[in-house]
């Protein structure tokens, strides 16, 4: 660790910043499984091929608008994407709780 006050601040930050990322994710697990237990419900597909390029299209031109590397966001957002589809087959395939 270093002795910079000021550093440590900016960690405290990062900390912080992290703690509501990952509420986030977990928020948006949860909305993806209810989108997904109503499909299975209605006996619609849970995958969208159209539905996943829209949003990808839209994350790479976001990522440009926060001045951020759009093929970082577009990794990073996949990797969000296949978890999601994870957990939505997951309860599909247990059920309600």
């Amino acid at each position: 660790m270093t002795d910079d006050p000021r550093i440590e601040s900016l960690r405290a930050t990062i900390d912080e910043i992290n703690e509501r990322l990952l509420e986030l994710i977990a928020e948006r697990q949860e909305v993806s499984v209810a989108i997904g237990s109503l499909k299975s419900e209605a006996g619609q597909p849970l995958y969208s091929h159209e539905r996943e390029a829209q949003l990808l299209e839209k994350f790479r031109e976001d990522a440009v608008r926060h001045d951020l590397d759009p093929d970082y966001v577009e990794e990073l957002m996949n990797v969000v994407l296949r978890h999601s589809r994870a957990a939505q087959r997951k309860k599909v395939r247990e059920g309600p709780v």
